[in-house]
């Protein structure tokens, strides 16, 4: 069951569907991801450039209003100043920094205590300008991130862009895929289940299929096999001694004697994907999809048993005294690849082989022992 079902056209299409919704889910797991190291970006930016900047510029208005009170008079009051700059400084100079922003900034940082200490007017002035220095390089450094971001977002969007178009021509190609093996399996099967009107595809006398309907579905029992995974059987049967059969009985009681046969084989074939033709006079051919090499061979032992119990008497026949039927058969692997022409040659020859070891027999093609 679980074997039918992994070869059948529903799984086929639910691979479709899931295809479909995988590809929608990667693309938008893909789009979300890349956005959201965009934000991350962008957080980046505002809180490691544009804060230190506001950080510092406060920073230097306070001081800027410490060094004008101190340029009027010597005892100012700056207390509310200093604890604002201090407030800002100690945001600022815990902020990550690099080795080298480091020893600028603790230099800074000592000064800055120092000037507080010893409240002079040049030292304040000293620090404003290297605050003023620290603006200039936090905004140089706010430009090169910028920089930095806008050539990453390029890249982002290139890399968003390309692999979603990778992703869409995979899924394209796997979807066409998928399509094209059911189209063609629906296709092959057609060939099995198309109705053709009854008298183009039967024979008049047997009602069995004809030799036009066997040539269409011989050829295509190579492909057929080969797309749905099947091992299938070619059977070549012959009416042993119909000649001589004619010969007693006259034509009248071999069509008779024809049509018992024919009725008989079709009766035991009778299962979906088995079809039983008559190639011509008193030789019929039988066709199976989907079988075995144990079902073939009790299928021929069953045919054998089943045309002797017939009791049709044939009383010059060499082997018996009523009708019997010789057999050849073959076995088509799936995806073996042996021509249609040479399927029927080699059941010929089984065939062959059968009628001289005596007949009322069968022989199944052997490629080991051929």
């Amino acid at each position: 069951m679980i074997y039918n079902f992994l070869k059948s056209t529903t799984l086929k299409l639910l691979m479709l569907v899931c295809t479909v919704l995988g590809t929608l889910i990667v693309s938008a797991l893909l789009f979300y991801s890349q956005i959201e190291q965009l934000k991350k970006q962008i957080d980046n930016i505002y809180f490691g450039n544009l804060i230190p900047i506001i950080k510092l510029q406060i920073i230097s208005d306070n001081f800027q209003e410490i060094t004008a009170c101190r340029k009027i008079k010597y005892n100012c009051e700056f207390k509310k100043e200093q604890e604002i700059i201090l407030q800002e400084w100690d945001y600022y100079y815990k902020a990550y920094k690099n080795e080298d922003e480091k020893i600028v900034v603790d230099t800074i940082n000592n000064e800055i205590l120092q000037s507080f200490k010893d409240n002079k007017y040049n030292l304040f002035i000293n620090i404003l300008k290297r605050v003023d220095f620290l603006i200039k390089y936090e905004t140089q450094q706010a430009f090169k991130q910028r920089k930095a971001f806008l050539d990453d977002y390029e890249q982002m969007k290139n890399y968003l862009f390309y692999n979603i178009v990778l992703i869409l021509f995979l899924s394209f190609v796997i979807i066409a895929y998928i399509i094209y093996q059911v189209i063609k399996k629906d296709r092959q099967l057609t060939v099995l289940n198309k109705k053709y009107k009854i008298d183009s595809i039967t024979d008049s006398m047997t009602k069995l299929y004809n030799r036009k309907y066997f040539d269409t579905i011989f050829d295509n029992m190579p492909f057929i096999s080969n797309a749905n995974n099947w091992k299938c059987a070619f059977i070549m049967v012959d009416i042993d001694y119909f000649k001589q059969y004619n010969d007693t009985y006259g034509h009248d009681l071999g069509d008779v004697t024809l049509k018992k046969v024919a009725t008989s084989l079709k009766e035991y074939f009778n299962k979906k994907y088995e079809f039983v033709f008559r190639l011509g006079g008193e030789e019929f051919g039988v066709i199976l999809f989907d079988t075995d090499i144990n079902t073939l061979e009790n299928c021929l032992k069953d045919m054998n048993r089943r045309i002797v119990e017939l009791q049709i008497e044939h009383k010059n026949s060499k082997i018996l005294d009523v009708v019997s039927i010789s057999m050849g058969a073959i076995i088509y692997e799936p995806n073996s690849y042996i021509s249609a022409n040479k399927l029927y040659k080699f059941a010929d020859e089984c065939l062959y082989k059968s009628k001289e070891n005596g007949r009322n027999q069968y022989h199944i093609y052997n490629k080991g022992n051929e």
